[in-house]
């Protein structure tokens, strides 16, 4: 599921493409310019100028480990929360990227004390809810129902 609601929110992309925030990205919101690419995905881009579908999956299973090991490090009761719960978080900081998500403090305080309402109504009031639109608005609803 978890996957599926990326590309949702994301995109599939075998090109390189700019994101909203004008980052080189590829596949499922793999942002090139903060992670790079592994040398062989790489070379494999240059040559052929896309990747296949194979590599998408290899990005986007790395980017889902490093976005959860981000939510356990900025939410120490990640482990104990709902699959639903963890999914919005994980859909979040994947967006967002850690540094970003380290900034919600508010935001992150109410997910920290599972003060649901409060959390979702911090990311609902956020520049990144003006930014993404439906994507927050799914992240909150997540949040909330848990």
């Amino acid at each position: 599921m978890l996957r599926k609601q990326l590309e949702l929110h994301e995109g599939r992309k075998n090109k390189v493409y700019k994101c909203t925030a004008g980052k080189r990205s590829i596949g499922v919101g793999h942002n090139i310019d903060a992670k790079g690419l592994p040398d062989d995905i790489e070379a494999f881009l240059e040559d052929n100028g896309y990747i296949t579908d194979e590599m998408i999956d290899r990005l986007l299973e790395q980017d889902v480990e490093d976005a959860v090991s981000d939510c356990e490090r900025l939410y120490p009761n990640f482990a104990s929360l709902s699959e639903e719960r963890q999914n919005a978080l994980i859909d979040f900081v994947f967006n967002v990227g850690y540094g970003t998500a380290r900034t919600f403090k508010n935001t992150n305080r109410a997910i920290n004390e599972e003060r649901w309402d409060d959390a979702a109504n911090g990311l609902l009031a956020s520049k990144y809810a003006r930014q993404v639109g439906k994507r927050a608005r799914d992240v909150a609803e997540m949040l909330r129902d848990g």
